[in-house]
């Protein structure tokens, strides 16, 4: 491309090669199927350097530095880090992150269901022991990469990172890859998307300081103001090409036209409304407008900003107005339905596994009749005119909506509220990570919607998107504290108010602690509580009507049928644990019990070759799942009848004996102390270990982010099968416990142990996605179910009804903690 539109001489490349070179990328190419994203790249990174990286959504940014992170190889090129060679064909991001290049994704790389610390530990893991406090290393890790890039940030790092805020989100993504040792190069994709002015202003300056002192910078962002202030060079890419490159002395209208987007902001031009009778649509009243004094009323055709630091209550207005349409609130009245546009795309916006047209249309199919045809004429007509006024190419309608690029995604977002019959519209920082030309199609569309009648609510992270609405309100704590008019706004006046109530405690900042409410605290601990309640309650009613049964022979008696069960359900656990479900560890847990009551007693060397060979093939299902990519479920169910077949020929009919030393090692006894007691705990504790160990909090990575985790530089395949080793290990002392209690065997008996290891894990508190897991809640769950048949026949009840309890039990508990979890969710 010629070069002629854009003000400032292009840096010759012997400027750029002159300097000792940090990264070297020549000639990088990839392809994805007929879509060329990248084309014969050349990016030179020197020493010190901060590379300004930019260009419109979709012009390679993104696919060029996966390369460099070694998270996708390219088609053609070389890569030179340190004045050393790549060897493409083994460069991966372990060994881009042993070279010191480190990368913050555009969509956060987080585990959500981990902490602060564990995430920490899942970027640099080498100093992590196998040993009880190995995470206090991390922890003061993470509190000092936090202070240091953004001081005064009140980020607990014991906290989950699903229980932050997204801009607090971003602050540790920045944190963790900014602190890590070793680091030579650090990329940053769109770092302060989420991020206030202040936080922002924190980050650049950390970047200075750094850069000064040898480290190296790729900064990509949208924001061009940013852009002119960090870099020390500037690269711009268009369809996969560098179409310039340069020093920083360029304008920001040269800097759009060399992307091939609009030179100026156009949303003052697009304002025109038509002149109609304003019509209130919602008003605010009670504490949240208390520093007011006065209530608030607005009309349709209005365009009103929600300003304030980052965590100040913006976000939780915008959901509050939202839940204003489905239910009653004494503090907000909404008149008319309400369409909301997340910032949070991943988390909140898209449904991944959908087309883009699917996407866009699921708002108008949920408010109509539920068997109505999802796809009419009408469906598709009302979702391209909004892709056409978005600019959104109609020809991607039917792909996968992760197929776009992000700027693409937050279009059909934003689309999706357009097509809508809503008189409000909520915006959640919709232009978050989005080009200057897509931003440039959301203004024109928030115009227009505001021109025929709607009413518009928008929060945005860039206080200068602000100076085009008709009003500001500005938030502080959870209020609102200012009220700015058109005639009165300005970015320093919204920055002034911002800072209004600055708290000395935290250096100006919101403490993420401070905010969170003890009602949420209080929800979560009963939540945790529940299977433990259920448990005592159990009990209780069984000491109440047989004291016996408090004793220790009473509590052998009761507890001996639930150790397989309480042994199946923690395999279940580990299962789980990476957001599967096993279907074939009960069936395991009787085929090792068939094994252990026959061949193991006949032919010792034979039944432990066999015992081995089936722990070995469980550990294969985990090769299977990920080579293969089939889900866990349909490989689990399909070993269950391969168990079952084998244990059928093994023993046709129920039968066996348990080896002297098996049973001596199940039968072992302390005078006082219930002996199934003492295993179920050491299971439980065993199990405890292993989840809280390095290995289960990689583990529980998986289950809640793989592709975070492979990003990072994790073996999918090899954390698979150490999985399903530890399923394999608990289901294999499982059956060999059903073998010594009972002193047989029978194919048949952990069979119902399946079905009750998922009941158990869900009672215990377990999610069955998302990798969240707790080993006593389901060692608790599993005993109460176990118990129930026993607390039946004690008060005279037929045990024929034993199944429809347990229902009925899981069933409440769900509900309680259905209704918690709402709770929790509306603080």
């Amino acid at each position: 491309m010629a070069t002629n539109a854009v003000s400032v001489r292009p840096r010759s490349e012997a400027m750029v090669s002159s300097a000792a070179c940090m990264v070297e990328m020549r000639g990088i190419t990839k392809a994805y199927g007929p879509t060329l994203a990248n084309r014969a790249i050349d990016l030179l990174v020197p020493r010190g350097a901060v590379v300004g990286l930019v260009g419109g959504n979709g012009a390679g940014k993104s696919t060029l530095m996966r390369s460099l992170s070694g998270v996708e190889a390219p088609d053609a090129g070389s890569i030179a880090i340190d004045g050393r060679p790549v060897d493409l064909r083994i460069y991966d991001a372990g060994e881009a992150q042993r070279r010191g290049i480190r990368i913050v994704h555009q969509e956060l790389s987080l585990c959500g269901n981990l902490t602060v610390a564990e995430n920490f530990f899942l970027e640099t893991p080498e100093a992590a022991r196998p040993r009880p406090g190995w995470r206090r290393v991390y922890r003061a890790r993470a509190r000092a990469a936090l202070d240091a890039v953004f001081p005064g940030n009140g980020i607990d790092v014991d906290r989950r990172i699903d229980d932050l805020p997204l801009g607090q989100r971003q602050m540790v993504e920045i944190a963790r890859a900014a602190g890590a040792p070793g680091l030579m190069l650090l990329v940053l994709d769109e770092p302060t998307s989420s991020l206030d002015i202040e936080r922002s202003r924190q980050l650049r300056t950390f970047i200075k300081e750094r850069a000064a002192a040898g480290l190296a910078f790729i900064f990509i962002s949208h924001k061009l103001n940013e852009i002119m202030d960090i870099s020390t060079g500037i690269v711009v890419l268009r369809n996969g090409a560098v179409v310039w490159s340069g020093s920083t002395d360029i304008s920001a209208a040269a800097l759009v036209e060399a992307m091939g987007g609009p030179a100026e902001n156009v949303l003052r031009s697009q304002h025109a409304r038509v002149a109609s009778r304003k019509t209130m649509v919602l008003r605010v009243s009670g504490d949240i407008v208390a520093p007011l004094g006065r209530n608030l009323e607005f009309f349709t055709g209005e365009i009103v900003g929600l300003a304030g630091l980052e965590g100040s209550g913006q976000k939780a207005f915008l959901h509050r107005i939202f839940a204003a349409a489905r239910r009653k609130d004494a503090g907000v009245r909404l008149i008319g339905n309400a369409s909301f546009v997340s910032g949070d795309r991943q988390r909140e916006g898209i449904f991944a596994f959908w087309s883009v047209l699917a996407n866009m249309d699921i708002a108008r199919v949920a408010q109509r009749f539920a068997l109505r045809p999802f796809r009419d004429a009408s469906d598709e007509g009302a979702t391209r005119d909004a892709a056409h006024r978005l600019r959104l190419d109609a020809e991607r309608l039917a792909s996968g909506i992760l197929d776009l690029s992000g700027g693409n995604q937050q279009k059909a977002l934003v689309g999706r509220a357009l097509i809508t019959d809503a008189a409000t519209i909520l915006l959640d920082d919709p232009t978050r990570g989005v080009d200057v030309g897509a931003k440039a199609d959301f203004y024109t569309a928030l115009a227009r919607s505001a021109g025929v009648g709607r009413l518009m609510m928008w929060h945005s992270t860039e206080d200068a998107e602000f100076l085009e609405c008709d009003r500001v309100l500005v938030f502080s704590r959870g209020r609102i504290i200012r009220e700015l008019f058109r005639a009165d706004l300005s970015e320093q006046a919204i920055v002034d108010a911002s800072f209004a109530e600055m708290t000395t405690a935290t250096n100006g900042m919101p403490s993420a602690a401070a905010t969170t409410p003890t009602r949420r605290r209080w929800a979560e601990t009963a939540l945790a509580t529940a299977p433990f309640i259920s448990l005592v309650v159990v009990l209780a009613v069984l000491s109440f009507v047989n004291p016996t049964a408090a004793s220790p022979f009473g509590l052998d008696l009761l507890l001996g049928p639930a150790v397989a069960l309480v042994l199946v359900a923690l395999a279940q656990m580990f299962a789980v644990s990476g957001s599967e479900i096993d279907l074939g560890i009960g069936a395991f847990a009787g085929f090792v019990n068939v094994l252990s009551a026959t061949l193991l007693v006949e032919r010792p060397l034979v039944g432990l070759a066999g015992i081995a060979l089936a722990f070995m093939a469980y550990a294969g299902l985990g090769l299977l799942i990920q080579w293969r990519k089939i889900p866990a479920i349909v490989v689990t169910l399909g070993a269950s009848f391969i168990w079952s077949g084998v244990g059928y020929t093994l023993q046709p009919t129920p039968g066996g004996s348990s080896p002297d030393w098996l049973t001596a090692l199940f039968g072992w006894s302390i005078p006082g102390i219930p002996t199934m007691a003492v295993l179920i705990l050491l299971a439980g504790l065993v199990a405890f270990a292993l989840d809280r160990s390095p290995l289960g909090v990689v583990l529980r990575g998986f289950g809640n982010n793989a592709a975070a985790l492979n990003r990072g530089g994790w073996s999918p395949t090899r954390y698979a099968i150490v999985r399903y080793l530890i399923v394999a290990l608990f289901g294999t002392i499982a059956g060999l416990s059903l073998t010594a209690i009972n002193t047989a065997s029978d194919i048949n008996a952990g069979g119902p142990f399946t079905l009750l290891s998922i009941a158990s894990v869900v009672m215990g508190g377990c999610s069955l996605i998302g990798g969240r897991v707790a080993s006593g809640g389901v060692v608790a769950g599993a005993l109460t179910l176990s118990l129930i048949g026993a607390v039946l026949a004690t008060v005279g009840v037929s045990t024929d009804y034993n199944a429809a309890v347990q229902g009925l039990l899981l069933l409440l508990v769900l509900i309680l903690r259905s209704g918690l979890s709402t709770r929790t969710a509306d603080q």
